[in-house]
């Protein structure tokens, strides 16, 4: 899933003051790029009320909750990078927020790749910095 990211769905040098404005980023790309039906950021917000989506190494996955897979009309992931950092939840800065508009199955693809990739925190801190968006995905697909 990951290996279908273009330049189209990278969004690098992001600036935010705190997660509900990265949350806004996420939810308007998605409405923009019709993965979704209607306006989602609050959706967005109650996931995250749910459960954190930080998974470490200054990662995030934001993604809407399950009883909103009615509104998800196709696939999409987003990958917003903040070189500055982004207090996510209390002691977490978030670098990367890697939006996903799936349904279970997709979805859990998508976070298996996340995981792959990710988990190496050298080519997280290195995908949190760079500035050339097909350098960022040359290192993404090398895993």
């Amino acid at each position: 899933m990951i290996d279908t990211i273009t330049v189209e769905n990278l969004h690098l040098g992001c600036q935010a003051k705190n997660k509900a404005e990265v949350l806004s980023m996420v939810g308007k790309e998605f409405l923009i790029k019709g993965y979704v039906s209607q306006e989602c950021v609050g959706f967005l917000n109650d996931r995250e009320r749910q459960v954190s989506t930080f998974l470490g190494n200054g990662i995030t996955l934001p993604h809407l909750p399950k009883e909103q897979n009615a509104i998800i009309v196709k696939t999409g992931v987003e990958i917003f990078q903040f070189p500055d950092g982004v207090i996510w939840d209390r002691s977490n800065v978030m670098f990367i927020a890697i939006g996903v508009a799936a349904k279970e199955k997709e979805h859990i693809d998508v976070l298996k790749d996340v995981a792959s990739i990710f988990s190496d925190e050298i080519i997280s801190n290195a995908l949190s910095l760079i500035s050339n968006e097909k350098d960022f995905l040359r290192i993404l697909n090398q895993k």
